[in-house]
């Protein structure tokens, strides 16, 4: 087995994940919404799917949890947190194709390694529901990068962005982001190498067959949080305190605009600068314009595998206005793009400071 294919890291890692399960040191819970479709829909999930109920979809994941736990004789949270287990050893594996597709062999092992073990620490964090949208998103770019990098089109591929955007359904923002990003897989081939489409035009009527099966259920997700938000022209702007939107409006002063969300409170220091998290991000990206990031100039000289991550991570922080759900999906493109840039930034660093 080579040793690019196989990572020591995730085998310990799902491994030592495994005991504390089996432990009850760790247990990833299904939500509400799991537990009440399970209470009302039972052993029907695919008429809930075609009635049109919100929650089909995500129920359409969930369900094979409930029906395993009933037949094993264990709790559903028992037998979802060993498939959130499998979900994360399923996510390395992406991450290791990504990474050479990405940024190919060289210094492969420690980018993807430490990409993993942050994928790991995050998860003994999460209560796991997220777990399966993170997965759909990176079966969606290990899609479109496999395919820039081969320039062959396979039923594989076609078959992850189904399999991504079914995971992403387990929230209605995570899935419009899904949706997003499998579109942008056709619009980057399109923008910078359109002589891949007309090569393999099958991806593209792959992809948009992929999006009609999945619109009406983001449609109908859509309109759901539309209606919890009002309902009238203002409710887009009321979304905003679903996600780091609102937190943004309250730290300049425009707290009520937007409808902020009950979240749990936190006290002291860290609780009065919390609303200002985004300030950060705005000195870094500063900092790092400073020391030479020109993000049109890298877009440009960046190939379509890159640009791929690059706009995975851009979707998520345009939707993450909205949803702290969707924001989160970028924290892995993130780790991808940042492992990729360490060096040159560490070598950019030693020239200016000589």
């Amino acid at each position: 087995m080579k040793t690019e294919r196989f990572s020591l890291v995730a085998f310990f890692a799902t491994l030592a994940l495994s005991l504390t399960v089996l432990a009850g040191w760790k247990t990833f819970t299904l939500n509400s919404q799991a537990w009440h479709m399970w209470q009302i829909v039972g052993h029907n999930p695919l008429g809930a799917l075609l009635s049109g109920h919100p929650h089909g979809l995500r129920y359409v994941l969930y369900y094979p949890v409930f029906a395993a736990a009933e037949f094993l004789g264990v709790t559903p949270d028992l037998a979802f947190s060993y498939v959130c287990v499998l979900v994360l050893y399923v996510m390395s594996t992406l991450v290791n194709r990504i990474d050479i597709d990405v940024w190919g062999s060289q210094g492969h092992v420690w980018r993807r390694d430490a990409v993993v073990f942050c994928i790991f620490a995050l998860a003994t964090l999460m209560n796991g529901r997220l777990l399966l949208a993170f997965c759909g998103y990176l079966f969606i770019i290990f899609a479109g990068a496999n395919w820039f990098k081969c320039r062959k089109w396979k039923s594989s591929h076609a078959t992850c962005v189904l399999i991504g955007c079914l995971l992403a359904g387990v929230s209605s923002g995570t899935l419009l982001a899904a949706m997003a990003l499998s579109a942008g897989v056709v619009s980057i081939a399109y923008m910078m190498d359109n002589r891949l489409l007309k090569d393999t035009p099958l991806a593209a009527i792959s992809i948009v067959i992929v999006l009609a099966l999945f619109v009406s259920y983001a449609l109908i997700g859509l309109g759901k949080n539309l209606v919890y938000y009002g309902g009238d022209e203002s409710a887009v702007v009321r979304m905003l305190g679903h996600g780091a939107g609102g937190d943004i409006a309250k730290s300049i002063g425009l707290g009520d605009l937007v409808e902020q969300d009950d979240i749990p409170a936190t006290g002291g220091v860290l609780g009065a600068a919390l609303p200002y998290w985004w300030l950060g991000v705005v000195v870094a990206a500063f900092v790092a314009r400073y020391y030479g990031w020109r993000p049109v100039q890298m877009l440009r000289t960046s190939s379509p595998e890159l640009n791929l991550v690059h706009l995975s991570l851009v979707l998520a922080m345009v939707g993450g206005l909205f949803g702290y759900s969707v924001l989160m999906l970028g924290v892995i493109p993130f780790l991808l793009f940042a492992s990729g840039n360490v060096k040159p930034v560490m070598l950019r660093l030693a020239a200016s400071a000589q």
